[in-house]
């Protein structure tokens, strides 16, 4: 079983590669090559979406803090900030965005060892609200177009899973909004009682009882999670004048919701191969060819990629515990 976990990442990325080289064979290498061409024109455009991209990462930044400090654990918003973009080291090159996340759960359970149910929840929390936020504004888009990608069997299948998404968030919203849920459910009462699971399952239901009881505390990191879904498409956008890709940026506000919430699905390392898959079955319908496409995507990974690096340093420069 050990072997088996060590060995996870590698074929993940194993994946990741080589769906990246089918795309490349099957689109030509000429073709990409012609895409990236028009890259060497446009470097302020490279450098806006670094910016766009760090501005979006900031927001997750201030979302979790935001988190934090509601839930009473106290954080400087420095060791947040250090944190964050250490799980985006993670999100990078691990298996997408649940390697980021188990690294913030340890961060937030080290600085808060009296409160480590609460300090999990917080990470859970804050990918829910931006995931919920982006599903829920991915599909709210895609009803504006939703002929014109329903047409194209390539993307039906994308339209497919976020509806199914869609009633999955559902439930568990309700779920989530229901009170006493530990004392309705008979079996989840007994499961609290035995265990370590259990208790702190329950301690983390009962964390979350303050965004249920005032649903107000949810605003700002819904607004955070907006802003941030925003920012990383605007940073898209500005790789697409780069590449000379004619989009509206309305219409890539349609795609790259949907494109963020299944590239979350823990496959490969970052998403990769996935992302790029669902950029060029996507864009096809916007009239945008397979290269530039694929192009568009890699370029937006490496943008999230450098930051993630940046994160890196952060952890690999980060305060040692004191020795007792």
């Amino acid at each position: 079983m050990a072997s088996r976990s060590r060995w996870a990442p590698l074929l993940r990325l194993f994946l990741g590669l080589a769906l990246i080289t089918l795309l490349v064979r099957s689109i030509g290498a000429e073709n990409v090559r012609a895409a990236l061409a028009p890259l060497r024109a446009h470097p302020a455009w490279i450098a806006v979406a670094l910016v766009f991209t760090f501005a979006a990462l900031l927001a997750g930044a201030v979302r979790w803090h935001s988190i934090l400090r509601t839930m009473d654990l106290p954080s400087t918003f420095p060791c947040t900030f250090r944190g964050f973009f250490i799980g985006q080291f993670f999100n990078a090159f691990l298996f997408g965005a649940c390697g980021g996340d188990l690294a913030r759960i340890v961060i937030a359970v080290h600085d808060h060892p009296e409160k480590r149910a609460e300090a999990a929840t917080s990470v859970f929390l804050d990918r829910a609200i931006g995931l919920v936020l982006t599903l829920l504004f991915g599909c709210a888009m895609i009803l504006t177009r939703l002929r014109q990608f329903a047409s194209h069997g390539e993307a039906r299948f994308s339209l497919v899973l976020m509806a199914l998404f869609l009633f999955a968030t559902l439930a568990v919203l309700a779920l989530f909004f229901t009170h006493n849920l530990f004392e309705r459910i008979p079996w989840l009462k007994r499961f609290e009682h035995h265990g370590r699971i259990g208790p702190l399952l329950r301690r983390a239901y009962d964390a979350l009882f303050l965004f249920r009881q005032n649903a107000r505390h949810l605003l700002w990191p819904a607004f955070l999670s907006v802003a941030n879904l925003l920012l990383l498409a605007a940073a898209t956008a500005a790789l697409a004048r780069a590449l000379e890709i004619s989009i509206a940026f309305a219409d890539l506000l349609v795609v790259f919701p949907v494109i963020t919430v299944l590239a979350a699905i823990p496959l490969t390392p970052g998403g990769l191969g996935v992302r790029e898959t669902l950029y060029i079955q996507l864009l096809h319908p916007l009239g945008i060819l397979p290269g530039p496409a694929l192009m568009l995507s890699l370029l937006g990974y490496f943008a999230a990629t450098l930051w993630s690096l940046f994160g890196g340093l952060l952890f690999l420069f980060r305060p040692r515990p004191a020795k007792p």
